[in-house]
């Protein structure tokens, strides 16, 4: 269908509110499709709304097809997130095609997403990774114009000395890693995004956070995302605690979309109270 789109950006609007078995196969196979294609692959835009959805493929299948990916986990908050994700996803494309040029001297580079989305001009560009050797102090920025011409920029950079980048950062960047761990099934990735928890205090799949009460009048969060249960429980076995739930909402539910649960229906409650003992939990 997309074969000859030479002049042209084709975009695939996906909306789902369920998961299916073979969410991987699906990455698969685009991320084939994009990698051997000649003319301007076509952007896939994703939606994901309430919890059964994988929003980790979704998130996944947008950065494979250079696109924007939203959600919305209630009802209540479907028309103004979509409409947002209209406008942004259908905004006027600025610049095609982006990758970062003259690095290739670098020992190692790590850039995510692999593939920079286009820039529009209702949404900026977001990359993040890490490098190993000197960096080049005005790297090039490649792309491709409206008009299919090639163009080029010397980027600048600025160091952030009094902005904490990496803590503003750091939950599109556990997300985006996230996403990329269900895909891999990276195990030493899980582990890095496990540091990155602990370090900047976010919530993730693989971690969690733990309230200790010291006293009548006020408690103290600690991170317990690298401990193992049975460690956890002799160190807090006298403290009251509590174990939040996580955040986030895991990896979908392909059983409960073939069942045609009602949304809403398994979503977990915040616990009101401090109780006194761990929960049975994967740490």
């Amino acid at each position: 269908m997309f074969s000859s789109t030479w002049n042209t950006i084709p975009i695939i609007f996906l909306i789902t509110d369920g998961a299916v078995e073979d969410e991987r196969d699906i990455c698969d196979i685009m991320e084939s499709h994009m990698t051997n294609s000649r003319s301007l692959c076509p952007r896939i835009h994703t939606f994901g709304i309430g919890s059964f959805c994988n929003h980790y493929f979704l998130r996944m299948l947008a950065e494979i097809g250079r696109g924007r990916y939203d959600a919305a986990y209630d009802v209540d908050s479907i028309e103004i997130q979509m409409k947002s994700f209209f406008r942004k996803a259908l905004s006027t494309t600025v610049l095609a095609n982006i990758r970062i040029g003259n690095v290739d001297s670098l020992d190692e580079l790590e850039v995510y997403p692999s593939r920079v989305p286009d820039l529009l001009f209702e949404s900026p560009v977001i990359i993040f990774g890490r490098y190993c050797g000197k960096f080049p102090s005005s790297p090039k920025i490649e792309g491709i114009l409206p008009d299919t011409s090639n163009f080029t920029i010397d980027l600048k950079l600025q160091e952030a000395k009094d902005i904490p980048i990496s803590e503003v950062l750091a939950k599109h960047q556990i997300e985006s890693y996230t996403a990329e761990s269900w895909f891999s099934n990276n195990i030493e990735l899980e582990k890095k995004i496990a540091k990155l928890s602990v370090h900047n205090s976010v919530i993730t799949e693989y971690t969690c956070m733990i309230l200790l009460e010291e006293g009548p009048e006020h408690a103290k969060t600690v991170s317990a995302g690298i401990k193992k249960k049975e460690q956890l429980c002799a160190e807090l076995d006298h403290q009251k605690i509590m174990l939040l739930p996580k955040s986030g909402f895991g990896f979908g539910s392909a059983s409960a979309t073939a069942a045609n649960t009602r949304p809403g229906r398994d979503e977990h409650k915040l616990p009101g109270r401090v109780i006194r003992h761990v929960y049975q939990g994967s740490l």
